[in-house]
């Protein structure tokens, strides 16, 4: 039964516009990758921040895949705003604020040198962009109902910041209590419906429950928001636009990679051949040839499948990307996958990276984020 039940949330978030923002920290995917002009990637889109963010280092190729056309799309026009898009400030008020007065006509240029589909799929949802993308999708409607309940604003970010943890946590502690008792949130988080929003399929909810060591998903939900308030919020976009359904558009750095100046800057030079496949993962590998790519981002996914397809995906991108192959992973578990699924002779762990990455990863989903090199043959 879970496996079908997961079959079934697969199949529906295939076709579900769920969200416009990478919930993994795609700053950290910049860190610890430490890509150059030989790397080719193969890289989960979700909404399209990370593999944007890989083009200002010039990688030889990206291959961007994902399951849901609709994130496959938007991770599609984030690369060609990053790389077309001269000007910054229109680059910024378009993917930084969410929002154009023409976004019909700053559009249809960048869909010039993206797959036909593409180009259809932006000529019918352009009007996304009319009022604040990162309020679209399903995931934007959720924050949109928790901003009306709570009434955070970015003076309130803006004064708590600069207080110490404790006394941060102290500030936000009556608006947990009282998303604690709002019987409205108690029962949404419950059901699949949150689980599809937030892009958490049944095995990643069971995980999710076991490692917060939780009755309910709103012990989860809370003791995620606990975890947020105590990183630094000036810098945290997921929190501004969780909170305030924008980013802090007076921190140059409180945004993702892509979007800063720097970056666009790179971008725009980037000699990088880009690939968008509207396939699964697994069938992307199962047609590859051995050397095909160096570097693996693969955001969240194996949080997704049991062990047994786990260690069948991990068998493959060893087979693919061979010795040396780097492999980047997040869990809601605290455990290494690897030893798991007994693939330790395969893999090793990259250290310091991968302690680094799960302490500097902002969003705070994740209970480690691993990065690993294949050493052995498979």
């Amino acid at each position: 039964m879970p496996d079908l039940a997961d079959r079934a949330f697969a199949a529906t978030f295939h076709h579900v516009f769920t969200f416009s923002l990478l919930y993994e920290d795609s700053e950290v995917d910049n860190r610890v990758l430490d890509l150059d002009s030989r790397a080719r990637v193969l890289a989960v889109s979700g909404a399209g921040c990370g593999v944007a963010g890989l083009l200002a280092a010039h990688p030889a190729r990206i291959d961007a895949v994902d399951t849901n056309r609709h994130h496959l799309a938007l991770a599609a026009l984030k690369v060609a705003a990053a790389r077309r898009m001269t000007s910054h400030a229109e680059f910024y008020q378009l993917l930084g604020r969410g929002r154009h007065d023409d976004p019909a006509g700053v559009l249809r240029p960048l869909m010039a040198a993206l797959p036909s589909w593409v180009g259809r799929y932006w000529s019918t949802n352009h009007h996304r962009f009319r009022h604040n993308l990162y309020a679209e999708g399903l995931v934007g409607t959720f924050q949109r109902l928790l901003r009306q309940k709570v009434g955070v604003d970015a003076d309130f970010l803006r004064t708590v910041q600069a207080l110490p943890p404790a006394e941060r946590l102290a500030r936000f502690d009556p608006i947990f209590a009282s998303l604690r008792r709002w019987w409205p949130m108690r029962v949404l988080v419950n059901t699949p419906l949150f689980q599809l929003g937030v892009g958490v399929n049944f095995a990643q909810r069971r995980r999710n429950l076991r490692a917060n060591r939780a009755a309910s998903m709103m012990d989860v939900v809370t003791a995620h928001f606990e975890r947020l308030v105590r990183t630094d919020l000036e810098t945290n976009w997921f929190v501004w636009s969780c909170l305030t359904g924008e980013f802090n558009h007076d921190h140059p750095d409180a945004v993702p990679p892509y979007l800063r100046e720097q970056s666009h800057k790179q971008s725009l030079v980037a000699p990088t051949r880009v690939g968008f496949h509207h396939a699964s993962l697994q069938r992307m590998l199962a047609g590859a040839t051995p050397g095909q790519w160096s570097h693996f981002s693969l955001c969240d996914v194996l949080d997704w499948l049991p062990a047994s397809a786990q260690r069948e995906l991990l068998h493959r991108i060893a087979r693919v990307g061979g010795e040396g192959a780097v492999v980047l992973t997040r869990s809601v578990e605290d455990a290494c996958v690897v030893d798991r699924v007994g693939l330790s002779g395969l893999y090793e762990r990259v250290e310091p990276a991968s302690t680094l990455a799960s302490e500097q990863e902002r969003t705070r989903l994740y209970g480690r984020v691993d990065v690993y090199r294949v050493v052995g043959a498979a």
